[in-house]
């Protein structure tokens, strides 16, 4: 994490350091390097950056964003909530299309998949010999369990992308689709063992469970945009 933020700081002080006045019409064969800020406000936190890479004059790009996430940072969780020991991965990749040009926005369609793994490594009271799916368990043992919640889904995005004359760019978008959530034990155990989910309300991780839900995505980037613009 600490040589992406070194080599992210790298690359926006050579662009700052490059002249030029910059609209929607020179950016576009301009690599642009994006953070996401309300990936640090979901329950799933996260420190995610991205990159838009053009391809060629076709008006299509492609953008691929990355996203770590530990429960210690997670501004969910208040001070007298014990927080659970979980990680987050993440990745969104988007191919997209800009169909509108002006002077200082472009507006787009795309089509994105996420990927996020949020795993938990918690101790819980686990229910051993019970009687499959829901029936009664003969006793319960204090056990160090990790288990991992997949979450693939596809989104069908509108957006639109504002150019600054300072390299920076705001790129505001919503979209709709579903997402597959399926979530599975890590640690080996037995058959007829039950792994209780943890007791808060947005934590989704009992081992067995899968289902497709409607999914919504929306919010913004921030981004600078890349490299050499003529005087």
């Amino acid at each position: 994490m600490r040589l992406f933020l070194a080599v992210l700081v790298g690359c926006c002080m050579h662009g700052f350091a490059s002249s030029g006045q910059i609209d929607a019409e020179s950016a576009k064969k301009h690599v642009i390097v994006k953070f996401a800020p309300l990936a640090l406000f979901d329950f799933d936190n996260s420190v995610q950056f991205g990159v838009e890479v053009p391809l060629g004059n076709s008006g299509m790009s492609v953008q691929q964003d990355f996203g770590y996430g530990h429960s210690s940072f997670n501004l969910w969780y208040s001070t007298e909530t014990e927080r659970p020991r979980k990680e987050t991965y993440k990745s969104r990749t988007q191919l997209r299309y800009y169909y509108l040009e002006r002077r200082r926005y472009k507006a787009y369609v795309a089509g994105e998949f996420l990927l996020k793994k949020v795993i938990y490594s918690e101790n819980k009271w686990v229910g051993m010999e019970c009687e499959q799916p829901w029936g009664n368990c003969g006793y319960f043992e204090n056990k160090f369990v990790k288990t991992g919640r997949t979450v693939g889904a596809g989104h069908v995005k509108m957006g639109w992308q504002f150019y600054f004359g300072n390299r920076m760019a705001l790129d505001v978008f919503t979209g709709l689709g579903f997402r597959s959530i399926s979530v599975k034990s890590i640690t080996p155990t037995l058959e007829n063992t039950r792994i209780p989910r943890t007791d808060r309300w947005f934590e989704y991780d009992t081992p067995g469970t899968s289902e497709v839900v409607p999914s919504l995505a929306m919010g913004f980037h921030f981004g600078i945009i890349l490299g050499k613009f003529d005087d």
